[in-house]
């Protein structure tokens, strides 16, 4: 039996048989070897299936309770990515690929979708000579010194190895690299708990063109797969690592989907500005400067970095509110062409009748071919620097000969991040306190919610939980029982489809009303028996 303790995307930390996953079965130990034999892995490769299916159905593996791919290794490497996305949206069953993980494609994957992989490869590459680390392979020919302490390492130089009969130095070699891949598995699980193997994985993998094979193909077709994409979450309080390289990572195509959806401007005057490296953007130097120099009161904001763009309403939105990037002054043209499409997308969301660009540089070049896929016209303001006093004035005159339409930037930001989070409207007198951008909002003397800038999401009190409650957004209806603590996916009866892990949701039954954090998403919470669903983090008398 599997229990989820914790999840980042697809990756998942769980708790099987007194195991963590991800987990590898040694093949040299005994207890492994019984598990091993405990496992139906079939009679046939996977591969199979593709020459001759019907035999492959009689022949595949019946396991019950695991999932199990053979013979991955010979498929190339995007038919690898496929073929363990295909898997894992089948059912919630961990997911045992054999032969295939070495301690350079560990991290991908588990970031897949893997739960179990075994230390075959690394055992039988070691009668080869290869010796394995975390980001090659070497020879053990060509080694002069050792770039690991594992015991093996560190009691034995090249040298004394390479003196060794065959059989001796090839199960030396295989020790490391076990312990190579061992050490991958602890490393990647620590990830997970972080919120941060997405950022790993890309590390390790723009130095591998097959794991960026991988890589890319699972962005390119994961939105197919509706039930596994409501695994990403769409708030993390790890900082978001952007690379050209991956423009189209899940957490950066939610925020597009979600912000296209919810995006409503108010104004008739739109201006276009950089981003800055200090987040929020609205406390940023740069900004700053600009706002005490000139008047945005009645105006819109949209802001462009790489590969985000984002209306001043969703800054303190994830991945908006908490991310970096490498910042070389270059622009490649599929940065530019995937920037300037979202721009262009966005502006034409709004009825604006004069739009401003207060850019320079790549910025500048992105503007100019968003306006040519929009058709739309733009007036550029910065002559040199966008700090210049020559700049600054250019742009104080045009907003000054532009209409201003009338509305409060903090209560618009609210507005839209409720029409983002939650799919609903937020359509009654509010009152907003608080400094920015640790901003609350109030009906009256009711705290409704507030904006939690660790998450880059909004958390709720009881007034907005009964409305999320009656209008079935974000909740979860449990058991007839009290919680004593969090909530396990045991005692769920219903939950909105569209709940993702670390999405703010509501959890009620006729007695209990409470508010927490998912741990799963919302599909997953109706279709497994065990694991956490639901961090709780305040409970209310009176359900539904």
């Amino acid at each position: 039996m599997i229990v989820l303790q914790k999840r980042d995307g697809l990756a998942r930390n769980c708790k099987m048989n007194g195991r963590n996953t991800p987990f590898m079965i040694n093949v040299e130990k005994a207890d492994d070897r019984r598990l091993l034999d405990s496992i139906d892995t079939g009679l046939a490769s996977y591969p199979l299936k593709f020459i001759d299916s019907s035999r492959y159905e009689v022949l595949k593996s019946f396991d019950e309770n695991i999932t199990v791919a053979t013979g991955l290794k010979t498929l190339l490497p995007e038919k690898i990515a496929e073929l363990i996305i295909e898997l894992r949206s089948k059912d919630w069953k961990p997911i045992y690929t054999t032969a295939l993980a070495t301690p350079r494609n560990l991290p991908i994957l588990v970031y897949l979708g893997v739960d179990i992989v075994d230390n075959i490869l690394p055992v039988i590459s070691a009668y080869s000579g290869k010796y394995m680390l975390a980001e090659s392979e070497l020879n053990i020919s060509s080694i002069k010194e050792f770039p690991c302490s594992c015991p093996i390492c560190s009691s034995h130089s090249p040298e004394e190895l390479r003196e060794m009969n065959y059989a001796e130095i090839s199960s030396c070699i295989a020790i490391h690299n076990t312990i190579a891949l061992e050490n991958q598995i602890k490393l990647v699980r620590e990830q997970i708990n972080m919120e941060n193997l997405r950022n790993f994985v890309e590390s390790r993998s723009k130095f591998s063109p097959e794991l960026m094979v991988m890589l890319r193909v699972a962005d390119k077709i994961m939105s197919g797969y509706r039930r596994l994409s409501t695994c990403f979450q769409r708030y993390k309080s790890s900082k978001a690592l952007f690379t050209t390289l991956e423009l189209k990572r899940p957490e950066v195509m939610q925020f597009f989907e979600g912000c296209l959806r919810a995006y409503e401007p108010a104004g008739k005057t739109l201006i276009i500005l950089p981003c800055t490296a200090s987040k929020p953007y609205l406390k940023s130097r740069t900004h700053s400067i600009l706002r005490r120099s000139v008047n945005f009161n009645g105006v819109n904001e949209i802001i462009i970095s790489s590969p985000l763009v984002s209306p001043r309403e969703f800054e303190l939105c994830y991945p908006v509110n908490n991310y970096d990037t490498a910042v070389t002054g270059y622009w490649s043209g599929d940065e530019i062409e995937f920037i300037a499409e979202k721009l262009s997308l966005l502006v034409l969301k709004g009825n604006f009748e004069k739009i401003i660009a207060h850019v320079d540089g790549g910025y500048r070049k992105v503007v100019e071919r968003a306006s040519e896929i929009g058709g739309f016209e733009v007036v550029y303001t910065s002559e040199d620097r966008i700090l210049s006093s020559k700049s600054i004035k250019r742009l104080e005159e045009e907003i000054n000969e532009s209409e201003r339409v009338k509305f409060r930037l903090y209560e618009e930001i609210f507005r839209h991040m409720v029409r983002y989070q939650f799919g609903i409207e937020l359509d009654y007198r509010t009152a907003i306190k608080g400094r920015y951008p640790e901003l609350r909002l109030y009906s009256g003397e009711k705290r409704l919610m507030w904006i939690n800038k660790k998450y880059g999401r909004l958390e709720i009190d009881l007034p907005y939980a009964e409305i999320l409650m009656k209008k079935k957004k974000y909740a979860v209806e449990i058991d007839d029982f009290e919680p004593k603590g969090d909530i396990f996916a045991a005692g769920v009866v219903e939950a909105d489809s569209e709940i993702k892990p670390n999405d703010t949701v509501v959890f009620y039954n006729e007695k209990i009303l409470g508010t927490g954090t998912a741990v799963m998403s919302g599909v997953e919470m109706v279709e497994v028996s065990k694991g956490l669903a639901i961090n709780v983090r305040k409970k209310f008398e009176g359900g539904s």
